[in-house]
């Protein structure tokens, strides 16, 4: 009997629920996958409809077993399809209705979205609850460095457009990321506080950062950004806290970034 990838995938979730429980402190990894990995393997995943065989937006959440998903993904996708990806980076609380929002709006915009989850390290907590931010920014540009490689990988990714995103926490390890290879990085929530208020991006890829003007960590505080390539932004939304996601001027800025950035 053949069964869909969609409740593959529900019944692998379950199955992961079941095996490594709900908290982060409890999570067990199968032989031979270490920490960084699992925060790759047990992500979730969109792919846009344009892009998919069947004319259906690919979501996937990869199950405990076998790393699966990008060969599902590769099944299903259009012959000579070139997708353009954003990594994003959930922040210290994991995935979340912002998380949903943001996935939501690039899938709209034509890009695929590989969220890995932090929290499938094991002893992964929350926020203040481990260590200092520079510490837990560390461990996501790890996450980052692994994530990219398998990203540059994958045939059917469109190497030229691919961009880096992070939200709170991983709003920090974003404005952290200081290597090539990035079409260009967006910033949610954060400051630039780990790098003396300027995103570490290498000269010529463009940022774009929005904060709220009401951000209860960073109130209406943004990074600096140079604005002189046309491209780059730092906007404060008024009326905003520490969420941004449901603006629409968060979400116009993204689009016209995304456009003028790659398209």
């Amino acid at each position: 009997m053949k069964i869909s990838r969609h409740i593959f995938a529900g019944l692998s979730v379950i199955v992961l629920l079941l095996l490594f429980g709900c908290q982060a402190s409890s999570i067990k990894l199968p032989s031979g996958i270490s920490p960084v990995q699992a925060t790759w393997l047990y992500g979730k995943y969109s792919i846009p409809a344009t892009y998919v065989g069947s004319g259906k937006t690919f979501h996937f959440q990869q199950g405990v077993g076998e790393p699966l998903w990008t060969t599902l993904a590769a099944a299903n996708l259009k012959t000579g399809a070139k997708v353009p990806v954003v990594l994003y980076l959930h922040g210290c609380k994991g995935m979340s209705r912002q998380a949903d929002r943001f996935n939501d709006l690039l899938v709209s915009a034509g890009y695929a979205v590989f969220m890995p989850d932090s929290f499938k390290r094991p002893g992964r907590r929350q926020c203040g609850e481990q260590g200092t931010l520079r510490e837990r920014v560390a461990l996501r540009i790890e996450e980052v460095e692994y994530a990219f490689a398998r990203i540059k990988e994958m045939a059917w990714v469109d190497q030229n457009r691919v961009m880096l995103m992070g939200f709170s926490e991983g709003g920090n390890a974003t404005d952290n990321w200081s290597s090539t290879g990035f079409a260009g990085l967006l910033v949610m929530g954060s400051a630039c506080t780990l790098v003396g208020g300027k995103p570490a991006a290498p000269v010529g890829t463009p940022v774009l950062a929005v904060v709220g003007a009401d951000d209860e960590y960073r109130p209406g505080k943004s990074c600096s950004i140079d604005e002189s390539d046309g491209v780059s932004k730092s906007i404060v939304i008024q009326g905003a806290g520490h969420a941004v996601a449901q603006y629409p001027e968060t979400q116009e800025a993204i689009r016209t970034f995304l456009r003028k950035c790659c398209s």
